[in-house]
């Protein structure tokens, strides 16, 4: 998968991502440089779509390229690892204030998400903006092998069960996603419960 609008990032964003292709662990299946770029990837959609001014937008990007920035460790409190790990590379191109605003996009993403800012919205949808897309069950695929690595899932039936769960209680934050993105995430859903209901007939 390749980065649009490369140039309209900062330096740091593409060392950031040259270091979680080489250090990102190969049991992910799902957090992988592949989903950093497409979290990108969709923010830069976002940012056109709202026209988004241009500092805010490169702050955007930073906080999308760094997101899971903390998987290179643990998926534990990955958010945190992801701020604590980017902190010492951050103040040299960004102001506290800016940081912060960074910080918290980052944290948007942890779920459940509670997104405050526009800014944050944004994020926190283009995280999970696949929820509502047809590439779903490709994706939804690796995040099943890799919950199963963490054995946080142990067979069909419970990956069944917990993608229902996380859907109905998901919720896109902007219009953009709420338009273009829910419907298909409730047809989606509709079809898991089906699924589930034939595995128990």
């Amino acid at each position: 998968m390749k980065l649009h609008n490369e140039k309209a990032y900062p330096k740091l964003c593409l060392l950031l991502l040259s270091t979680l292709e080489k250090s990102l662990p190969n049991h992910l299946t799902y957090h992988t440089l592949e989903h950093t770029i497409d979290v990108a990837n969709v923010c830069d959609a976002y940012i056109k779509h709202y026209n988004i001014e241009e500092n805010d937008a490169k702050l955007i990007r930073v906080a999308a390229i760094g997101h899971d920035f903390g998987y290179i460790i643990s998926p534990i409190e990955h958010e945190e690892r992801s701020i604590k790990n980017l902190s010492h590379i951050l103040k040299d191109m960004l102001t506290p204030e800016e940081i912060e605003v960074v910080n918290g996009m980052i944290r948007a993403t942890k779920v459940p998400q509670v997104p405050t800012t526009f800014m944050e919205k944004i994020v926190a949808d283009a995280d999970l903006d696949y929820l509502g897309r047809a590439d779903y069950d490709l994706l939804s695929g690796g995040l099943y092998k890799e919950f199963q690595y963490f054995d946080i899932v142990n067979n069909q039936k419970d990956w069944l069960d917990l993608q229902i769960k996380f859907l109905e209680n998901h919720k896109f934050h902007t219009p953009f996603a709420q338009e273009f993105r829910k419907p298909l995430k409730l047809q989606k859903l509709k079809e898991l419960k089906e699924k589930r209901q034939a595995l128990v007939s």
